[in-house]
């Protein structure tokens, strides 16, 4: 075949969008064989570029700069030596293949070989910097270092970095290279504003991204899917669905078509502020249009239904997403379980389980969480901890949550050697306990007046290396104030200041309200000069009951000062 024959078939099959790697290597190798004319470097370029979208493996970017180094190393001809659009595509390439440092090697290469920048291989050294998070040094470019290279920073240069300084949540620094982009006598486009709209959206600066979009219309310029997307998903978040309707049916008026992530977004808006109707109607609104929701959608309008207990419809929707040929997933199957759980339906939800499993989906350990947690509610604790067992035989993987649930359905019936039993496992199994844990066995323990042994127990969690809350201390304290001394609450309350947790409403205000339930008046009297060392005041319905046995034994004075203080605490 001749030179010319190999020239156009190059360009052809480069274009066709057909071009195996394979077949591309072959050409390459022909072309660098051609004899007495040499094939321009346009050819091997479109090589290079195909190469590229094939959008192959990380193992394929070797023999990609293999190719480039033959091509340079024995040139024989000039036309046929790389030139800034070669060094363009590789630099891109790099960073697309998340070797940005092996771009930066190619740009030296690329002033080595006396080649004369443009916007275009300047951009891709951007994108290289920016891809590394030097986005500093991209701006130092910009502003400065492109102008000694001869080269003038474009629309797209500006754009490469005000993008990654607004995902990096720099919005300031973006709007001032906005500005000075203006001053260059550069006018920003659609991906200029859909950026910074974007960068707005990340921090929650819901107003301003509004007002970028005016300004951007204003200007001439209509935003995108993408930007208007982002801007439903903004105010969504805030809480503010009306003006996202609103925004959805301008997009389509200017006849943008919203995709399936535009309408979730707004559907699961509608979820979270309760307007179940206006997600079902959203949801049907999308499907008329002709736009087929996705398993996300169906799972978060079921997910909404099920917690607001609206498991029948919940259900029925399970139904219309199967007719519409979408396969429920392993969180499909869950949302509902767990809904009719909380409903006590747990024939429904184990016959829905079996269902998932004949139809090859595989329950993970929230399902297990579900049943296992939902058993325990009812009483069943023995059922509970057999299903733990059944789950772990189908290779379900149990978590700290689903211990939890037995040991606390154990630890509430007084059976504790299942307890035990059931810790003793989850440790054997390298599962390491938390403070919920401890806490749902202390609990019972102190309910039981065995606070000395609930208090071992927290020892036992602190030498494992686990850091006491707010609710075990408190467990410990009413456990005290039932069956202990005051000293015994005042050492706990010492080992709380100790370990940097600071008593407040949370744990003194309970507090009160048991002694005074126990009628111990003078240990009530105890806490609550402790409280005022510490400026920590009840609340009224910690400080009622007391108040009213005060006034009861007969101890006017204490009554009438406690009056006195807790008055005052709207003055503070």
């Amino acid at each position: 075949m001749g030179l010319r024959r190999l020239e156009l078939l190059v360009l052809e099959r480069c274009r066709s969008g057909t071009l195996t790697f394979e077949e591309g290597l072959q050409l390459f190798h022909r072309l660098l064989s051609a004899k007495n004319r040499a094939p321009p470097i346009l050819l091997f370029n479109n090589l290079f570029h195909a190469f590229i979208r094939m959008r192959k493996s990380n193992n394929y970017y070797a023999t990609i700069f293999s190719l480039f180094d033959r091509l340079t190393e024995t040139p024989r001809f000039s036309q046929s030596l790389p030139n800034v659009c070669t060094y363009t595509i590789l630099m891109g390439y790099c960073t697309q293949m998340s070797q940005p440092a092996l771009g930066f090697i190619y740009f030296g290469r690329f002033i080595k070989a006396g080649l004369r920048a443009d916007a275009f291989i300047c951009n891709a050294l951007l994108k290289a910097l920016c891809s590394e998070n030097r986005i500093h040094e991209a701006v130092d470019m910009v502003l400065n270092k492109m102008a000694k290279l001869a080269c003038t920073p474009t629309v797209v240069s500006y754009n490469i970095i005000i993008d990654a300084l607004c995902k990096k949540g720099e919005i300031s620094k973006a709007f001032r290279l906005l500005d000075q982009m203006l001053l260059e006598g550069l006018v920003p486009d659609v991906i200029t504003y859909s950026s910074l709209i974007l960068g707005l959206h990340i921090r929650g600066e819901i107003r301003r991204a509004e007002e970028v979009m005016q300004q951007m219309v204003s200007r001439g310029h209509y935003p995108d899917v993408v930007a208007y997307s982002t801007l439903i998903n903004g105010l969504c978040k805030n809480g503010e669905t009306e003006k996202a309707e609103e925004l959805l049916h301008v997009m389509s008026s200017r006849g943008l078509r919203p995709t399936v992530v535009t309408y979730t977004t707004l559907i699961d808006g509608f979820c979270k502020k309760g307007l179940l109707d206006k997600a079902v109607e959203t949801l049907q609104c999308m499907v008329s249009k002709g736009i087929e929701p996705s398993v996300v959608t169906y799972n978060t309008v079921m997910d909404a239904l099920c917690k607001e207990r609206q498991t029948r419809k919940a259900e029925v929707l399970l139904h219309v997403m199967k007719s519409r040929g979408k396969d429920p997933e392993v969180r499909t199957y869950n949302i509902l379980i767990d809904g009719l759980c909380k409903m006590n339906e747990l024939e429904k939800a184990w016959k829905l389980m079996d269902e998932m499993v004949s139809k090859g989906v595989l329950p993970d350990t929230v399902t297990c969480n579900i049943t296992v947690d939902a058993l325990c509610n009812k009483g069943d604790v023995d059922g509970a901890e057999k299903q733990l067992y059944h789950m772990l035989d189908q290779g379900v993987t149990p978590n700290v949550i689903t211990y939890n649930s037995v040991i606390s359905g154990y630890s509430k019936l007084g059976c504790w050697k299942d307890t035990t039993r059931v810790f003793k496992d989850m440790l054997d199994r390298g599962i390491q306990p938390d403070e919920i844990t401890y806490s749902s066995m202390m609990d019972p323990m102190c309910k039981q007046g065995q606070t000395k042994d609930a208090e071992k127990l927290f020892d036992l969690m602190v030498r494992k290396g686990v850091k006491p809350d707010v609710v075990s201390y408190r467990i410990l304290l009413l456990g005290y104030a039932n069956d202990g001394t005051v000293v015994d609450v005042m050492n706990i309350l010492d080992r709380m200041q100790l370990c940097h947790v600071a008593p407040d409403h949370l744990i003194y205000n309970p507090l009160l309200i048991r002694y005074a339930k126990n009628t111990k008046v003078s240990e009530a009297m105890c806490v609550l000069n402790r409280m005022k060392q510490e400026g920590v005041k009840p609340d009224l319905a910690a400080s009622s009951p007391l108040l009213e046995l005060l006034l009861k034994m007969g101890r006017v004075d204490d009554a009438r000062d406690l009056m006195d203080w807790t008055s005052t605490q709207n003055d503070d």
